[in-house]
């Protein structure tokens, strides 16, 4: 990526050239959008054109330019979220372990059920056998709902839109498995990983000679799920639900995990708070959350933000919920010298549509927090932004995207031909036209300057 260094500035001519480019380029996506908001600044914070830029949009997953930006001041780039097994007191020589063992839950969004068989793994190596109590799981260090009431009810069966949880796993989604088998005999369906609480209803039959149709959604309990429809023979298909009741699942699932490596429990897996005296057995640390935040603006994954966005609130304010976690972020932005006009947040990933954030706050963050640049994929080559037919901007752009019904967003960093690193931050809601490719066609027209 091209480094900073002084850069020409911009005249009279050459701005107004870009403006006029830029009006008519966005003309068909703003003639009779509900809302846009455009601004485009120079290396040095200088507008170099703007169309109600201080107005609030809608941003979709442009908003997690602030959750990212603020995360970095306020946890720092190496912090890490610790997962625990613990327990009143190491095993005894017999490999028993006396009253409960514990799973402390941090917040991280990146544990997996991989990481929990290690730690099991571990246990089991060090001779434990048998537990006196139960599976009992802290999840207090996420406070709140699981679900934004504010978020599209409509979207609750996506994997995109999975709760929030102080013990997350695998981002909180059940991964549900459909292979064909004989013609005309039931498909085989497995749920992954395995839970005694989750129940899988199997509608699915093989058959041949029509493309597979596998229809898969909620059931009427909690974590049980259908899955209807055919599914040709030898075709193995996979989907991911949201689980909800997170903490109870993953009690379930440590519990699952501790009878197949041969470890008994005498009491159902239960949820509450761990003693303060409780001895550590494990610690998963996860990665660095520069590294966190690199995969969550890569991918735009909403659990990241979601979950990165309350344990602000948790480590400024002792309170992991958003309210504290949005408040955390709009002292960051005022401390920082962000303009926020119109600014309106209830959720730290963007997937409420009655989120506003005005361009010019957008387009300031990343002036300010010119790190971000190096957590953004590459126009045209990673992530959310490979499908994105960039020319003269391809391999000289990092941006974030930003989807949702009726948005279109985007807001990064362009490398120009001439004036160094450009900023630039783009949202139109409710367009008539294709609001995607007049901003890719804007950015190209800026790299060519």
């Amino acid at each position: 990526m091209p480094q900073l260094a002084p850069a020409p500035r911009w005249t009279r001519a050459q701005v107004a050239r870009l403006d006029r480019g830029l009006r008519a380029g966005f003309a068909a996506s703003i003639d009779g959008a509900r809302r846009y908001s455009l601004v485009v600044l120079s290396q040095r914070g200088r507008v170099i054109f703007h169309d109600r830029a201080r107005r609030g949009s809608a941003p979709a997953s442009t908003q997690k330019l602030i959750v990212a930006s603020t995360a970095l001041a306020v946890l720092g780039p190496e912090y890490r979220f610790h997962t625990l097994l613990a327990a009143s007191a190491p095993p005894r020589a017999d490999g028993s372990l006396a009253g409960d063992l514990w799973l402390i839950g941090s917040g991280d969004p990146s544990l997996t059920y991989r990481d929990l068989t290690r730690g099991v793994s571990d246990l089991v190596r060090r001779g434990l056998r048998r537990v006196d109590g139960g599976v009992a799981v802290d999840a207090h260090s996420i406070a709140g709902p699981g679900v934004n009431p504010l978020w599209n009810q409509n979207d609750d069966e996506d994997d995109y839109q999975p709760p929030t949880s102080g013990i997350s796993l695998d981002e909180d989604n059940l991964h549900i498995l459909v292979a064909g088998t004989n013609p005309g005999a039931p498909a085989h369906v497995w749920s992954a990983p395995p839970a005694d609480d989750v129940v899988v209803h199997d509608e699915v039959v093989t058959q041949g000679g029509i493309p597979s149709n596998v229809i898969v959604g909620m059931g009427t309990a909690l974590n049980h799920f259908v899955v209807s429809g055919n599914i040709r023979p030898g075709i193995v298909q996979k989907y991911s639900l949201p689980i909800h009741g997170v903490a109870h699942y993953a009690g379930d699932v440590l519990a699952s995990l501790l009878a197949s490596r041969g470890v008994s429990t005498d009491a159902p897996p239960g949820v509450g708070s761990a003693p303060l005296d409780s001895v550590v057995l494990w610690d998963h640390a996860s990665a660095p959350s520069w590294m966190l935040e690199h995969h969550m603006l890569i991918v735009s994954d909403n659990h990241y933000a979601e979950q990165l966005m309350r344990t602000l609130g948790g480590v400024r304010y002792g309170i992991p919920d958003d309210a504290h976690g949005l408040r955390v972020e709009r002292h960051f932005l005022a401390r920082t010298g962000v303009p926020t006009p119109e600014l309106h947040l209830v959720d730290g990933s963007g997937l409420a549509h009655v989120d506003r954030i005005a361009a010019i706050t957008l387009a300031t963050i990343l002036l300010k927090n010119p790190a971000l640049a190096r957590l953004l994929p590459k126009g045209g080559k990673q992530g959310t932004l490979t499908s994105y037919d960039f020319t003269t901007a391809l391999g000289r752009v990092r941006a974030k995207t930003g989807h949702l019904d009726g948005v279109s967003a985007l807001a990064g960093y362009v490398w120009t031909a001439h004036h160094g690193r450009v900023i630039f931050a783009f949202s139109v809601n409710d367009s008539p036209a294709d609001p995607d490719d007049a901003m890719i066609a804007a950015v190209d027209r800026i790299a060519a300057m």
